[in-house]
């Protein structure tokens, strides 16, 4: 039943659509001329498009700048990743340091090396003893 109302719409459309071309060239008059020029121009812009672009070229070039994406945006999530660990080992050694030399605990807002000691100190230090 479906399908017998499918064709019979088909049909009815079909033939409503010859009815009004015929009237159109007879009466010389389009209906909605300007809706249908713009569509008319549409059609015709897209059907260059589709014969006229290179598809293999564009694929190509379409994964291949969504792998970059990809590619970029996990090293970047990656590199996100390192920073916020190095940042939890930066903040836990520098505790460590703090409370095996006796140097006072950083407040919010100092930074590492202000609480560290100088490099040059650690090894003169060392070549002393």
């Amino acid at each position: 039943m479906n399908q017998l109302i499918s064709v019979l719409l088909a049909s009815a459309l079909f033939f409503g659509f010859l009815l009004l071309t015929a009237y159109e060239s007879r009466k010389g008059v389009r209906f909605f001329p300007a809706f249908r020029y713009k569509l008319d121009t549409r059609v015709a812009r897209t059907q260059f498009l589709i014969e006229h672009i290179d598809w293999g070229a564009f694929t190509a070039h379409l994964t291949r700048t969504s792998l970059n994406t990809i590619a970029h945006d996990a090293a970047h999530g990656t590199l996100i990743i390192v920073r916020s660990a190095e940042r939890n080992l930066t903040q836990a050694v520098s505790a460590l340091r703090t409370r095996r030399e006796g140097l006072p605990t950083p407040k919010n807002g100092t930074f590492l090396s202000e609480t560290v000691r100088p490099m040059s100190d650690i090894v003169r230090k060392e070549g002393e003893n």
